[in-house]
């Protein structure tokens, strides 16, 4: 039966500390149904990237890349990948590390997407080494220890027009497909050792309404319902009656990155990347999938990435996210950050890369409790526009040179107090919010300060 259901409000988590072994996380969800869960960052503030999902024996099986640091260190380094299990959807069990020092990659931060299967009793993880090329481990459970099983990669750079990385594993009637690449994704069939192709690689159009060809991302995900394939990536979709298309470009998916998809418990659902502290500092969102009555994807009015739109900054369960412009720690306790007042125009700031469309905000707000003789609040952010060379330039902000916007306050508070500062105040925000400076007791040389709240709504 075709489901037509819209979703519900979306679920809050508690937080969760950085494993180091076997880990329990608990999380709390507002069900859309008694049977439907719907979370926003299943594992929050871990930076936790391109989940791959495979059901077996009633649990959900994980491995996710995961992201080198919070501070933006660079493009998308991420140091290793992580395997997660959970046999309700709820409760997430981390299980292992996987380096690239396992691998051919070497030392090197480049545990970019891939996928896990099982095969005969054993267990595949196919990865990327960054986007150059593709390689396959081993393993005789889904938790591991997976082994590289060729030292090299099964897809090597030049094996097809584009880089060869992102691999997707598609299973049908015992045949194992393999999809791969950016810009055009290109299939083939797996050997039955895993570990080599049986045919040669094949370009998969994707057309538009006038049958023109679409250039595509990275990272292709696959899924069959009834008599139609469905090639999703990131936020958007297409639709064949055959694997290897053409495909029909079909519009907008669900709103985030990355995907996988899995059915449970007789209702599919997509594990989603999403932008928890950063852009790169990434979270996985859990989504149920719903259909059309003409079999397209059902986009509810309310969905969005997490989390937009805006960005909340709510230290309910925050472990990391802000420092001072020395790149010192501020103080995380009960639901508060706060620091000591030793310089009058002392600045904390917010993780950088926070990606966030300005189009879609307004307005900000603080809950601050100054403990000190300051009157003024100072507000600066920094933004930009989206370039060629948008992703590769991580330099750190001269806040210096940045436009601060100053905001009253009252001193020597003995409670929590709210203020507004509206977006219009600043002379040019452009297309991407990309992080937020503020002096919390600006015009102060001594004192404290707490904040329970910082919104861009």
């Amino acid at each position: 039966m075709k489901n037509t259901v819209i979703l519900l409000a979306a679920i809050t988590l508690l937080a969760c500390q950085q494993p180091k072994q076997t880990t329990e996380v608990e999380s709390k969800e507002d069900s859309i149904s008694s049977d439907i869960i719907q979370t926003d960052v299943i594992v929050p503030e871990h930076g936790m990237a391109d989940p791959h999902a495979w059901v077996h024996n009633d649990t959900l099986y994980i491995i996710c890349g995961h992201d080198e640091s919070w501070a933006g260190k660079g493009s998308f380094r991420m140091d290793r990948w992580e395997v997660w299990s959970t046999v309700d959807l709820v409760n997430w069990t981390f299980h292992r590390n996987i380096l690239p020092s396992d691998t051919y990659i070497g030392d090197q931060p480049n545990c970019w997407a891939g996928d896990i299967c099982e095969r005969n009793g054993k267990f595949y993880w196919f990865f990327s080494n960054r986007n150059i090329d593709s390689g396959v481990m081993e393993a005789d459970s889904p938790t591991g220890e997976y082994k590289d099983i060729l030292g090299k990669p099964l897809l090597p750079k030049g094996i097809v027009p584009v880089h060869p990385y992102d691999p997707e594993i598609y299973v049908e009637d015992g045949v194992y497909t393999i999809s791969f690449g950016a810009g055009t994704y290109y299939m083939a069939t797996l050997a039955e050792d895993m570990k080599s192709l049986t045919t040669e690689p094949k370009p998969v159009l994707v057309l538009d309404s006038l049958g023109n060809k679409l250039g595509v991302p990275d990272k292709s995900t696959l899924f069959k319902r009834n008599d139609w394939y469905y090639l999703v990536y990131g936020n958007k979709y297409a639709m064949s009656k055959n694997l290897y298309g053409p495909y029909d470009f079909k519009g907008a998916f669900l709103d985030g990155g990355h995907t996988s998809f899995f059915d449970w418990k007789g209702q599919k659902y997509v594990l989603q990347e999403n932008h928890d502290i950063s852009a790169f500092y990434r979270g996985a969102s859990l989504k149920p999938v719903f259909f059309n009555e003409d079999e397209t994807i059902m986009v509810p009015e309310d969905d969005r990435m997490y989390p937009a739109p805006g960005r909340p900054f709510r230290f309910i369960s925050s472990t990391m996210g802000w420092v001072t412009e020395d790149d010192q720690d501020v103080n995380y306790a009960d639901g508060v950050i706060s620091g000591e007042v030793t310089k009058k125009g002392a600045v904390i700031k917010s993780a950088p890369w926070l990606y966030t469309k300005s189009s879609l905000c307004s307005d900000m707000s603080f809950r601050i409790k100054n403990n000190s003789e300051a009157t003024e609040l100072k507000v600066a952010l920094f933004s930009r526009d989206r370039s060629r060379n948008f992703w590769s330039e991580t330099a750190p902000v001269d806040w210096t040179a940045q436009e601060w916007i100053t905001i009253p306050i009252s001193s020597e508070d003995e409670e929590f107090k709210t203020y507004e500062l509206s977006l219009s105040k600043f002379s040019d925000i452009k297309e991407r919010i990309m992080q937020v400076a503020i002096q919390p007791a600006a015009d102060a040389s001594s004192g404290s300060w707490e904040i329970d709240e910082v919104i861009i709504k």
